[in-house]
């Protein structure tokens, strides 16, 4: 029994001995660069060959810090149709001002339509004003008509128009003909 025993510790000593080193090289070391570094997750790795100039690591750390692909991916498409800098659209709509992807979007769509800044109608829209407002400022848009409060409109006076013409109901019109 106590040959057994001997036996069996000479084996388990024996093998810790030979596995202790190689495990010992193959665990991480601050020099060593690890596994973790690859770029594995599927949805960074489509993202990151779509948008050539940001490198699949950039896309993971922001992801890591807490930033949906989905909210990267809406930045970068409205980076992309108003040439503007991805990053920045992720930043604003992340920060404390949380604008949404529709206010931004409408924002930078009407400050193209009407030639000023989008910071300046996103300042304006901060400052409770509604788009209807913003655009009566610029003169486009909802509001009154031009010849609103100068007297009758331009059409007054001119009878009814051509498809106003006729009286009453046509021809082919009336109760159906009972049948027999």
């Amino acid at each position: 029994m106590q040959v057994k025993r001997m036996l069996l510790i000479t084996l388990a000593i024996g093998l810790l001995a030979g596995l202790l080193p190689p495990a010992a090289m193959a665990a991480p070391t601050a020099s060593s660069p690890s596994q973790d570094d690859e770029c594995t997750h599927p949805m960074a790795l489509i993202l990151s060959e779509w948008m050539e100039d940001v490198s699949c690591q950039d896309l993971m750390d922001l992801h890591d810090e807490g930033v949906g692909f989905g909210v990267i991916t809406k930045a970068y498409f409205l980076s992309e149709m108003f040439g503007l800098n991805w990053r920045n659209l992720v930043d604003r709509h992340l920060s404390e001002e949380g604008l949404g992807w529709g206010q931004i979007m409408k924002a930078h769509a009407l400050a193209y339509a009407l030639g000023v800044s989008a910071d300046d109608l996103l300042a304006q829209r901060a400052e409770d004003k509604g788009w209807g407002e913003i655009l009566q400022e610029y003169r486009t848009g909802p509001g009154k008509p031009p010849w609103a409060g100068q007297g009758k409109p331009p059409w007054a006076g001119q009878g009814k128009p051509p498809w106003a013409q006729s009286h009453g109901k046509p021809e082919w019109a009336g109760p159906p003909e009972p049948e027999e």
